[in-house]
């Protein structure tokens, strides 16, 4: 009678260790950009088209797509309640809500942007979009008989150098955009500020108030947007093989070169 007990109790203990183990590390396969909103919602785009929000919690609570569009380029949640899902080999820009439903759509190409790359949502119910065409950031507007755009900064004659930046975020009173290992920052109206040196192109960027903050593959950065001081440096350990990166209270998220999304519990 004992052994059974026994037995039975490694039993649960085993299992209880396995759904632990599951609860400590998850992995989402196939992704190709991931976003997160301030409520710890994660949003998924995946290389089968198909748009995850998945909660806190690691359930998933929507799933939508576009096949017809092919494969998502990037998913940005920084607004929750207007996601931009892009397409750039369409020049596409799906605007869905917090439910992953779709609000509008807006052909970029069509109304006259030669090569969209990267978009953002502005302080103003705009849309920032980069054009790789001519190196310009542009403002777009949305009212009720379209799309207007508003106005373009050609970045070229302001920085005087070529741009294939990789990513454009913003808080709102801040833009950042991530060229190579270079950090340009502008404020919400897109009056250029200054830039931030990397030692390396960042899986990471955050706008906290005013400091900008970057992680390379081997160090983080702090800079204040404020004065033109050189950012402090604190080393980490080397971490090559992730390509985007984010951290929470409760949760890291890692999107390795293979595609995989790694999800495990925050060091913080």
């Amino acid at each position: 009678m004992f052994q059974n007990y026994l037995i039975s109790f490694l039993i649960i203990c085993f299992l209880l260790c396995g759904f632990e183990s599951r609860a400590q590390t998850d992995s989402i396969l196939n992704v190709v950009d991931f976003s997160l909103d301030g409520f710890e919602n994660l949003y998924v785009a995946k290389k089968n088209s198909e748009l995850l929000k998945i909660n806190s919690e690691g359930k998933t609570l929507r799933v939508n797509s576009r096949k017809d569009l092919g494969i998502p380029t990037s998913i940005n949640a920084e607004n929750p309640l207007r996601i931009l899902i892009f397409y750039r080999e369409q020049g596409w820009l799906i605007i869905a809500d917090n439910q992953l439903a779709f609000q509008f759509e807006i052909d970029l190409k069509q109304i006259g942007f030669t090569d969209p790359t990267l978009t953002a949502n502005s302080f103003d119910g705009g849309i920032w979009v980069f054009d790789q065409g001519n190196g310009t950031l542009n403002k777009v507007m949305l009212n009720a008989t379209g799309v207007e755009p508003v106005g373009a900064i050609d970045l070229r004659q302001i920085l005087f150098t070529e741009l294939n930046p990789q990513r454009l975020i913003t808080d709102g009173n801040y833009l950042v955009l991530s060229n190579n290992n270079i950090l340009y920052v502008l404020d919400r109206y897109g009056t250029y500020i200054r830039k931030i040196e990397l030692d390396s192109e960042p899986s990471s960027i955050n706008i906290e108030g005013t400091q900008v903050i970057a992680t390379t593959p081997m160090n983080t950065y702090y800079c204040d947007i404020r004065y033109l001081s050189k950012p402090t440096r604190y080393e980490l350990i080397s971490v090559t093989n992730t390509r985007k990166w984010a951290i929470t209270m409760s949760k890291q998220y890692e999107l390795l070169l293979n595609d995989i999304l790694r999800i495990s519990p925050s060091k913080k």
